[in-house]
Order: C-alpha cells, then structure tokens, then sequence
C-alpha cells in the first residue's frame, strides 16, 4: 500500500529536472513550448477582435437619417432592355446624381414572388365605423430634410403654404381652424372612404394601373380605364393621399405613398432636356411633377430635389414654343387639358421652392389668348369656344396666371358656368369649376357647392369592391375610368379645407 501511495504521489507532483523525478502526462502538456504558443496566439487573436469590435461601434448619428428606397423586383426583360422598369438603374439611389452620398441610401429589394405577399394584407386597417386608417403603418424611414423644410404636415412656419394639411381622419373639413369653406362630416367620411379604396387597388409595384390591373381588385370593380401611363394614373393617385395630409414621411397611409413615390422615381428617364415622366403622354409628366412637387413641398425631402428640377426643365423644354401650349407629345401645338396639368404642376413646384422660368409662363398667357372666346370668358379646346370643360380649365388657368379675382371677364364667365347648376356626371367640369369659384370667393359658391357636394357623396359605390370608388358617364374623363373618377372626386371634396396648395388663396396671391 505505501507503494502503490508513493506512485500515486509522483504521477501527481511535479518534480523538477534536479530531482531527476518523473513529470506527470498533464504538466508534460502544459509546460510544452508548442503549448505556450498558442496560448500566446490566442490571446493576439482575442485581443485583434476586441479591437475591431471597438472601432466598429458607432456613436448617436448625426447627420441625415436614412432614406428608405423600396426596389420591388417585378421588372421583366422587356422592362430591362427599355431602360424604364425597375431593373434599369431608375432606382432613386442612381437617379439622385455622383453627389448624393451614398451611405444616405438604404435599399430593400424583394422578389417579386416576396412582394405579393407582402401586399396581400391591407397595409392600414381602417376602422369600422368611420373607414378611417387608426394605426400609422410607418414601415418607412423619415427621410432628409432641408434646412427650414417643414417636417410634417401642420408643423410648417406662418406663411408656408402646406402648412394647412393639418388633420389626418374624418373632421379635419369641418374644424374651424382648416378654414372649411363648405365641406360637411358626410363629405369628410366620403374622401376616408375613398383612400382607402385607392389604397386597396395599389398595385404590387407601388403603381396604380387606369386598367385596374396588378392590384387586389381582380377584375371585382366594374368601369377599368384604358389609359397606359402609369406615371400618369400612379401620380393621379397619390394627388389625394398627399391633399389629405399623408406623406411618405407621415400619416395612416405612410407606406402607401412612399411605395406610389419610389415607383415614379423608377420611372424617370434622364435626357439632354430634362427628366421624362411621360411614358408616352405629357399627362403623365405634369401629373408626376405635381405629385412629386407636391411630395417634396409637404416634407422636404432632399432626394425629391433634383428629379422635381428636371422633371421642371421638361416640361419648359416640352413647350410650343410658338403657340405656348403642350399636349400629347413634346412640341405638339397645345390642349388647354393637358395644357392646365403642366400650369398646375410649376404652381406647384414654385410653393415647394422650385421656381418656373417667365419665359414658359409667359407662353401659357399666350396660349390662353388663342384659345379664348368671348373677350376671355369663355374657352375652347384648342381654338376658340364655349364648352363648360375647358372654360373651367381656362378661367381657373386664368386665376393662377394673374387675373385678379375681380377680373370683369372672370366674374362673367363664373357667372355663366354657375347658373345652370353642377351636372352630377360631369366630374372633370366640377373639379375645376369647384376650384375656381372658391378661389374668386364667387358669390354663388355657397349653393353650387352645397348640391355639389352632396351629389358626389350619394353617387359614392357603397358596396362590394367598390365602395367607397364613384364612376360618372363623364366622355371627357372615360379613358381613365373608375381610378381616374374616383381620384377627381376625392380631390374635389377635399378642395374646402385649402389641402392641395395650389388651389389655395396663398398660392394665387403669389402669382407667377
């Protein structure tokens, strides 16, 4: 025993060289040169990462917080080999220039097949007893700002003429500080109802579609237009969103319109004379400029700059130079309809800090001239007449190029288009009339206005997949068909609270 006990104690003791005593198996291992190495090793590479993981942290951010681009990967070939689909470095992070840093910039693309899944389920949910969105759906980062840029709506200095966008939600036509010059809680409900079925048909791109197609409808809604722009339909449907205060930076409907934004974005053409957003028509260039305008107005948006500056200079570069109009084509002898889109657009562009050249302004004078009728009372389409429509379009024209609301001529042609009554069917005469009558405070404004605004709440779709759309037997608006109608009319209801800028008594003060 006391052997065995003398064994066990030197395979567990040390002893040293001098000892001339047996080292045990483990202190062989542990004092071994090869040993102590890698431990020397492990601690450089221990200390190496500790190191790299300190100069990785990042303290509070500073500078610009990130804009969130969203690159919906449904572009095909066709839309590659064109050079306008998604896949075609249309992406706002290019479109924004060498100098736009690129740290700015978070980009999330998803497949095709992610997105339908990701749209499937309604993007707000509104309520059930008033259709009103009641959770902000704020997928998407606040973007840059300009220095002294509003950064939401209704938080805007004195004199800023978005500030008046102030309430999300039913009430905001009836509160006595929006200045409501005639809306009522039903009209209210009736523009609630109608987002949210703008919102509904939103296709899987961010794009609204005049055919209704690509979006959850599927084929549920009757009356689909036969337009092909989506620059033109797509910036038709953000005009609501954005006259009823929702921004891609703010609002119920947040994610809806930063998605209907970056699609336009996608669809910018950069060319010698500017920014295309025509897809084939200038309808589609002035009402993207209006709606990007208004977009980089609203929240100033750093990254709306420098597309809404070209989308300006197409638009000037765009112009008859001899007859001052525009229409279908760059260049085209002008209609006063398309015509108005483009005025409306660099009114709009001028209250978001992007001035219009003279020189184009002075054009549209000069094309107004050619096309009117009764010493300036009355105007025709693309020469002199008489047509209820286009002496809508021509007198509210007339208004933002410097008529004084007491203009002999404006007084009497308001007169003559006010008499008779609205037409409940004529959506595209009502939406400009409306406007023209409350910007002169017309005197006829009060009982117009009333029918009018009850006639478009009860003509509102109350069921299916319909509600809350409208659709009239209007010729002068069939092609853009139920999106189209639904998108004037919410407009026009939201014309009383001064939502859209350039319908307000600011935006005419301040002229050309």
């Amino acid at each position: 025993m006391a052997a065995e006990g003398a064994v066990e104690d030197t395979e567990r003791r040390p002893t040293t060289a001098g000892d001339g005593g047996t080292a045990t198996r483990l202190e062989r291992v542990l004092t071994s040169p090869q040993v102590r190495s890698g431990y020397a090793s492990l601690l450089v590479q221990l200390a190496a990462l500790i190191v790299l993981s300190l100069l990785t942290v990042r303290g509070p951010r500073t500078g610009r917080p990130l804009a969130l681009v969203i690159d919906i990967g449904t572009g095909d070939a066709a839309d590659s080999a064109d050079g306008r689909g998604p896949a075609a470095a249309a992406h706002p992070a290019e479109a924004a220039g060498p100098e736009a840093p690129a740290a700015d910039i978070a980009v999330v693309t998803a497949p095709a097949t992610e997105a339908a899944a990701v749209v499937e389920q309604p993007l707000v949910e509104p309520s059930a007893e008033t259709g009103v969105p009641t959770a902000n759906a704020g997928h998407v980062q606040p973007v840059a700002h300009r220095p002294g840029a509003p950064a939401a709506p209704g938080a805007a200095a004195d004199g800023d003429p978005f500030a008046a966008r102030r309430r999300f939600g039913a009430g905001r036509g009836t509160d006595a500080g929006s200045g409501a010059a005639g809306a009522s809680p039903a009209s209210d409900a009736a523009v609630e109802r109608g987002l949210a079925w703008l919102a509904r048909h939103q296709a899987t791109d961010g794009s609204w579609r005049f055919d209704l197609a690509d979006c959850r409808c599927d084929g549920a809604c009757r009356a689909p237009g036969t337009l092909s722009s989506t620059t033109a339909s797509t910036g038709l449907a953000l005009l609501p969103f954005l006259g009823a205060g929702h921004t891609h930076t703010a609002g119920p409907y947040q994610e809806t319109v930063a998605r209907g934004i970056y699609y336009l974005l996608s669809r910018e053409r950069t060319t010698p004379r500017g920014s295309d957003f025509c897809e084939g028509t200038m309808y589609g260039q002035g009402v993207t400029t209006l709606a990007l305008a208004e977009a980089l107005g609203m929240t100033g948006d750093a990254l709306l700059e420098r597309p809404v500056a070209g989308a300006i200079r197409f638009i000037e570069t765009s112009q008859d130079l001899h007859g001052g109009g525009w229409r279908y084509l760059p260049g085209q002898a002008g209609d006063i309809t398309v015509t108005a889109w483009q005025l409306v657009a660099l009114k709009s562009c001028q209250l978001a800090g992007q001035e219009a050249p003279s020189p184009t302004i002075a054009g549209i004078r000069r094309f107004l001239d050619s096309v009117q009728s009764r010493g300036g009372s009355a105007y025709g389409y693309r020469t002199p007449a008489a047509k209820p429509a286009t002496s809508a379009i021509g007198l509210l024209c007339r208004v933002y190029t410097g008529w004084p609301r007491d203009d002999r001529r404006l007084r009497e042609g308001l007169d003559g288009l006010v008499r008779t009554g609205p037409d409940p069917q004529a959506i595209y005469t009502n939406f400009y009339l409306s406007q023209a009558l409350l910007q002169t405070d017309h005197p006829g404004w009060p009982r117009w206005n009333a029918r009018h605004r009850d006639q478009l709440v009860a003509l509102q779709g109350r069921a299916g997949h319909e509600a809350g759309s409208w659709w009239f037997t209007d010729a002068e608006t069939a092609p853009g068909g139920r999106l189209a109608h639904t998108a004037l009319a919410v407009l026009t209801l939201e014309v009383y609270y001064r939502l859209l800028p350039i319908y307000s008594e600011d935006a005419v003060r301040r002229g050309f």
